[in-house]
């Protein structure tokens, strides 16, 4: 039977994996698709920026070379903001709109990839400023400067200022377009591993429910048989006590410690299958834990509350078979130690109290802990394994709760969460 849970949990393990592996690897290979695409758009962004930049520089180089009286007209259809002719020291020889007075080298850094031109791009504005070396190239001055005639080499230095506005604008459509892709697939892969893992959690649930399903089956039909044979050895026990001599008294009473714990044991396993709900009336919590901590013989004590009663509605037996249950498991715990078991009821603003039951045990190891509240799981060597389950099963059934953590210092807390009556404090 473990055997063929192992290979089961290996199996599934090994389907997980397969998965998420499944799933993962068509998101990185779109991811690095999308990165491509994204590094194509802004390639083609700055390859028509620069081409509109070169296509600027060699129509008004063609129409200075002509002697077109139309030059400004050519350079506002391009978007040119300032067009400037410089000396190589940057004084202006001739300026058209925005252009500086003295030509500032220093703005201009190496950001083209075109090996003559030099730029300066403000992103706030969309404002770029290209400047390039010029050839020795002549052109006519009466038709442009109209201040004589005559034949003058080509200035060193052209400068252009371009309205690049719709190419930001492009380039943060591009960004934000690109941003919202990456966090629309990460979120849907995100999306789909968390179904992965609900998918996986919901039949793990409905493995155990299965589980429980035949365990419950199982348990109520050995609790059926194993009570009539009980009930026959009880009989026979009471004959036996008073018929047998006293020195084999001894022996005769150790069958019937077995017997009753036997006996104890079935009655659980019954409880643990029948309605968890019971028979609900109106308690007081805190008068139903001091019922039990005389039971204890001193070795559970009770802080005092900050509030008299705390009304719960609660099945009254079951939940002394909570409250001692748990009581016991904290002094067992304490077995070879100086025993310290601390119980206290607090209550909160959401409507719950609280029954902290401390020990200082040995604690629960870590491998255990997820396991605790499984039906007939036990660490002890003479425990039944179904106290903790029915337990949770009849606090669950109640709308409250149990949990198990470790106790600062050493030990550990059992915390018990139920609601107040009617959902009011007191």
């Amino acid at each position: 039977m473990a055997g063929r849970k192992r290979e089961a949990w290996a199996s599934e393990r090994r389907e997980r994996r397969v998965t998420v592996i499944v799933v993962t690897i068509p998101f990185l290979i779109f991811l690095v698709f999308l990165a491509a695409m994204t590094y194509l758009l802004f390639s083609s962004e700055d390859l028509r920026l620069e081409n509109a930049v070169e296509r600027a520089f060699s129509d008004v180089l063609v129409a200075l070379q002509q002697g077109d009286e139309t030059v400004p007209n050519a350079m506002q259809n391009r978007n040119v903001l300032g067009f400037g002719y410089y000396t190589h020291t940057g004084s202006p020889i001739y300026i058209w709109g925005d252009a500086y007075r003295v030509l500032p080298f220093s703005v201009f850094i190496d950001q083209s990839d075109l090996s003559d031109t030099l730029m300066s791009f403000d992103r706030e504005t969309g404002r770029i400023e290209c400047m390039r070396y010029a050839e020795s190239i002549t052109f006519d001055l009466d038709n442009i400067f109209r201040r004589g005639s005559g034949i003058i080499e080509m200035p060193d230095i052209i400068y252009l200022a371009f309205d690049a506005s719709s190419f930001v604008e492009r380039r943060i459509l591009t960004r934000a377009i690109s941003i919202c892709s990456f966090a629309a697939v990460i979120a849907i892969y995100a999306l789909l591993l968390k179904v992965i893992r609900n998918n996986q959690r919901i039949r793990e649930i409905m493995r155990r429910q299965e589980n429980l399903v035949s365990l419950g089956e199982a348990a109520r039909t050995l609790a059926h048989e194993i009570k009539n044979p009980l009930s026959a050895i009880t009989i026979e026990l009471a004959i036996l006590k008073r018929a047998v001599k006293p020195e084999l008294l001894p022996d005769v009473m150790i069958i019937d410690q077995e017997t009753a714990r036997l006996r104890m044991l079935t009655d659980r396993v019954s409880d643990f299958l029948r309605n968890p709900v019971g028979q609900p009336e109106d308690i007081d919590l805190i008068e139903e834990i001091r019922k039990l901590v005389p039971l204890f013989h001193g070795d559970v004590r009770m802080l005092v509350p900050r509030f008299e009663k705390a009304p719960v509605h609660f099945d009254r037996e079951k939940l002394r078979s909570v409250m001692e249950n748990l009581m016991k498991n904290a002094v067992e715990a304490c077995e070879g130690r100086t025993v310290d078991v601390e119980i206290e009821v607090a209550d909160d603003r959401s409507g719950f109290y609280h029954v902290f039951i401390r020990d200082r045990g040995c604690g629960i190891r870590e491998e255990d802990r997820r396991r605790v509240f499984d039906p007939f799981f036990t660490t002890k060597i003479n425990g039944s394994g179904i106290g903790l389950s029915i337990s949770s099963r009849f606090l669950k059934a109640a709308g409250g709760s149990i949990r198990l953590y470790p106790r600062d210092g050493g030990g550990t807390t059992a915390e018990v969460t139920i609601a107040y009556h009617g959902g009011l404090r007191p």
